[in-house]
Parts: structure tokens; sequence; C-alpha cells
């Protein structure tokens, strides 16, 4: 009806056409996904054309918005909702619901666990042989990492950065 193409061509056809079109259409998927998520779009890949490279994105981008959405993403909601007036501002509330402080857990244990689990692994290969020796080094790092990781999980709520300013009911 506009005259884009001519009498009987099909867009499926149009081969060119096709790609820059739903190159665009990844792209675009990959701007809002990254304001809205942090990350590029998942399966833009399916758009454009399915690679296992693709596949390795997805779940890195995957890994990548579970730690944001869980670890770092409250003051991105906070802001969020001081700008959409989802929060006002109390002037004789006395201290800001913004800061709170951290206990030493929160930086030390992670830390601990990411060290114990890496020594563990290279324990494993750098061992030439099994011995007993190795297995002692193996089991001693093997149990602080799950250790500190039971520990990490046991006190789950208290790693996540939940939004503070609206609290939303449940």
């Amino acid at each position: 009806r506009l005259g884009v193409l001519h009498v009987g061509q099909r867009i499926e056809e149009q081969a060119d056409f096709e790609k820059i079109y739903k190159n665009a259409w990844a792209d675009n998927a990959n701007a809002c996904a990254k304001q809205y998520a942090g990350t590029g779009a998942l399966k833009t890949d399916y758009t454009r054309q399915r690679t296992q490279w693709g596949m390795i994105m997805d779940g890195w981008n995957s890994l990548i918005r579970y730690y944001k959405n869980n670890f770092s993403d409250g003051f991105r909601q906070d802001a969020i909702d001081l700008f959409l007036g989802n929060y006002s501002v109390d002037e004789v509330e006395p201290a800001s619901p913004l800061h709170v402080k951290k206990d030493w857990k929160f930086l030390a244990l992670p830390i601990i666990m990411v060290v114990a689990f890496s020594m563990c692994i290279i324990c494993l290969l750098m061992a030439g042989d099994i011995s007993t020796e190795t297995l002692a080094y193996v089991l001693f790092w093997g149990s602080a990492s799950f250790g500190t990781f039971a520990i990490i999980l046991y006190n789950g709520k208290d790693f996540v950065d939940a939004p503070r300013l609206v609290q939303k009911e449940k």
C-alpha cells in the first residue's frame, strides 16, 4: 500500500531488508534490557541467527542479572521510587533510610569463600598424584569453602541489596 514493494514482490524475498530489520530489532532489545536489567537482552541471537556463542552469552548475562538483581540493584529501585514520587522525603526523620551500616561479614565471608574455593581447585589441579597430603589440603579448603557458603546461605537475607525507601506489602 505504501509503494515500498513493487507489484508481485513479497517481503520474504527481501533478504537485505530482513537482515537490517532483525538487527535493528535486536539492538533495540539490547538497549531496553540494559536500562531495565543491566545486561543485554537474552535470546537476541535467535533474532539474528542462533549460535553456540549466543547461548554462552545468554548464560553469562543470566548470571550477571542474578547477581545484580540480588546483590547490587536496591539503589536503582530506590532511585526509581524517589523519581516517580513513590517515596517522599520526611524532613523530621533524623536519619536517611539509605544509610545502613554493614557488618564485617558482608565483605569478609564472600572473600574467604572465593579464596577457599580457589585454593581447593588449585590443590586438585596441581596435585601430581593423590596422596594423603593432597587429600588433606583438598578436604580443608573444600570444607572451608562449603562452611562459608553455608554461613552466607544461612544469613542470605542480610546479603541481599533490597530497596530501602518503599517496602512492598506481602
